[in-house]
């Protein structure tokens, strides 16, 4: 999917999706779980997101241990874009099942590409804090890595795809990850750091220029801070690739299912007409397997 995704736009289609709520409103209301997502108002969605887009937040905590996590779990929004078949969208493929872990994608004021995903559709996942504010489930354990850039990890299966498909530049000896011992330093891990890279610029000697492929990136441990702001800084070093969206994996621990009740709303490309007319079906979708499954977004 293309979108260009400004605070404005991500609050259009929001706002824009009122009028594609479920056709019937008394089968929502028997939902516990759309009774929950019920007490937020749509204003209140669309000011809940373009807060977090528009938080540049360096410095995200763990609720209750205060210890350092990485930006998504505080600010930004978490995306993927995926296709409409017979399955449920917010699960996990089998192709992911298999590399043993999903691509998402993460957006925010400072680290916005003109293409934030490759569908026409898709899905916002509530960060960890944001739901902790809102009294709603938020997704605080489970990601591995970052890529700045989409790193087509799709048949990869190396530590889930966290390692370069191609090697980059150098001959480095395994180092290990940062010490932590937040909730998700089960499965936080970065190949950056394996190699012994913790700077921009060693990362940028690493992985080249990246003129005919993005596959030689190395990825930053998911919850590293400091990776996290050398996968923004890279951007200006890159501006051939600055229509290309981040990578962020998150580990395929079950099928996904447990998704559908952190996920704030369903998304839909409004780059132009043809690309929301198309679209808008596939989100509507989306939404109706979500109140099939007893919980609701809305788009």
């Amino acid at each position: 999917m293309k979108i260009l995704i400004t605070a404005l736009i991500v609050s259009s289609l929001v706002t824009g999706c009122q009028s594609a709520t479920p056709q019937s409103p008394a089968r929502l209301e028997t939902h516990a779980s759309y009774a929950a997502q019920g007490k937020q108002s749509s204003e209140a969605l669309v000011a809940s997101l373009n807060r977090q887009y528009n938080d540049i937040n360096e410095d995200c905590r763990e609720i209750g241990t205060d210890l350092r996590r990485g930006h998504y779990y505080c600010s930004g929004l978490i995306v993927r874009g995926t296709t409409d078949g017979d399955y449920l969208p917010w699960t996990h493929s089998p192709n992911s099942m298999n590399r043993g872990a999903t691509s998402f994608s993460w957006i925010r004021r400072d680290a916005h590409p003109k293409w934030s995903v490759m569908r026409q559709a898709g899905f916002i996942l509530r960060n960890a804090v944001e739901g902790h504010r809102l009294g709603l489930p938020g997704y605080d354990a489970g990601f591995i890595c970052l890529f700045p850039k989409d790193a087509g990890t799709g048949q990869n299966v190396r530590h889930n795809g966290c390692v370069p498909r191609e090697p980059g530049n150098g001959v480095h000896r395994v180092y290990p990850q940062p010490k932590a011992t937040h909730k998700n330093s089960e499965y936080a891990w970065g190949s950056c750091e394996s190699f012994g890279i913790t700077t921009l610029e060693g990362w940028i000697a690493y992985t080249g220029d990246m003129q005919f492929s993005s596959s030689t990136q190395c990825s930053w441990n998911a919850d590293s801070q400091k990776g996290w702001r050398n996968s923004i800084a890279m951007q200006e070093h890159y501006p051939l690739w600055d229509i290309a969206w981040n990578e962020l994996l998150m580990a395929t621990v079950d099928d996904g299912y447990g998704l559908k009740d952190l996920i704030s709303a369903v998304f839909v490309d409004s780059v132009d007409s043809a690309h929301y007319d198309s679209g808008i079906e596939t989100a509507r979708n989306f939404q109706r397997k979500l109140v099939a499954n007893g919980s609701y977004a809305p788009i």
